[in-house]
C-alpha cells in the first residue's frame, strides 16, 4: 500500500493514472469515466469516505456464529487513534473525525507535482510508526491543508461496504446507494466485507433485506 505514492515510477508511460482496489469492482463504468475526465485538468480526482450508517447482523459460518459489528463511532476511534500513532496527537485531533479520502479508486496525472507532496507526508508518517492506513492518512493530510487541489467524485465513483451496505433493486439487478433508487454504484468496494460470502442487503422499494452476495456476478 506504501507504494501508491510511487505509481508515476512504475506506470511511466501514462498519462492519466487511475488505481482501483483489488477488492473492488465496476459496476458501471460512468463514475469511472468522470475519473479519468476529472483528472485530465490535474486534480486528484477521489472519493470521500464517510463513517456512513454502520453494520450488524451475524454471519452463520460451519465453524459457528461470527458478528459482523462496525458503527460511525467506532471508524472514527480508529481513524483518530490511527493518525495519532503516525502523525501525532495534534493531526489526530485536526482530521480525527473528518471523513477520509479513499485511496482505494482515485484517478491522477501522471506527471502531477502532487505525488511528490503525498510521498513527503507518507514519509513523515513512516518516521512516527505504522498503521494499514498511514499512506491513505498522508493523503488525506494533503487534501485537507489545501497541498493537493481535488475534484471531489460521488460516492458513485466508490462505495465502501464496510461502513454500510448498499441497496439492491431487484428490477435493474444493480446495487444502489442507501434508499436512493436512482444512485447507481459504479465501483463497489467490498474492503472489510471482501472475505464475507452474503450479507443482508436492503432491497427496494421497502428496504426488506435479502441474504446475497456483494461480489461480481456475471449477470450484473
Amino acid at each position: 500500500m506504501t507504494s501508491r505514492p510511487f505509481l508515476p515510477k512504475y506506470a511511466s508511460n501514462s498519462e492519466i493514472i487511475v488505481w482501483l482496489d483489488a477488492d473492488t469492482w465496476v459496476q458501471s463504468w460512468h463514475p469511472l469515466n468522470d475519473l479519468v475526465c476529472a483528472a485530465s485538468s490535474g486534480e486528484l480526482a477521489i472519493a470521500e469516505e464517510p463513517f456512513g450508517a454502520g453494520l450488524e447482523w451475524t454471519l452463520m459460518t460451519p465453524n459457528g456464529a461470527y458478528d459482523i459489528r462496525s458503527s460511525p463511532d467506532q471508524s472514527r476511534a480508529y481513524a483518530r487513534r490511527y493518525y495519532e500513532q503516525c502523525f501525532g496527537p495534534e493531526v489526530a485531533a485536526a482530521y480525527g473525525d473528518l471523513p477520509m479520502f479513499n485511496s482505494g479508486v482515485f484517478a491522477l496525472r501522471a506527471d502531477s507535482p502532487t505525488w511528490a507532496v503525498w510521498r513527503d507526508i507518507l514519509s513523515d508518517g513512516l518516521r512516527g510508526g505504522f498503521n494499514k492506513l498511514v499512506e491513505q492518512q498522508a493523503l488525506c493530510i494533503a487534501i485537507r491543508q489545501g497541498r493537493m487541489p481535488v475534484a471531489l467524485q460521488s460516492q458513485k465513483a466508490n462505495f465502501v461496504c464496510a461502513h454500510g451496505l448498499p441497496w439492491f433493486d431487484p428490477d435493474s439487478g444493480k446495487f444502489t446507494l442507501p434508499e436512493k433508487r436512482d444512485g447507481l454504484i459504479g465501483i463497489v468496494h467490498l474492503a472489510t466485507l471482501k472475505r464475507i460470502p452474503v450479507a443482508p442487503v436492503p432491497t427496494f422499494p421497502h428496504g426488506d433485506r435479502v441474504a446475497m452476495s456483494l461480489r461480481f456476478r456475471e449477470e450484473f
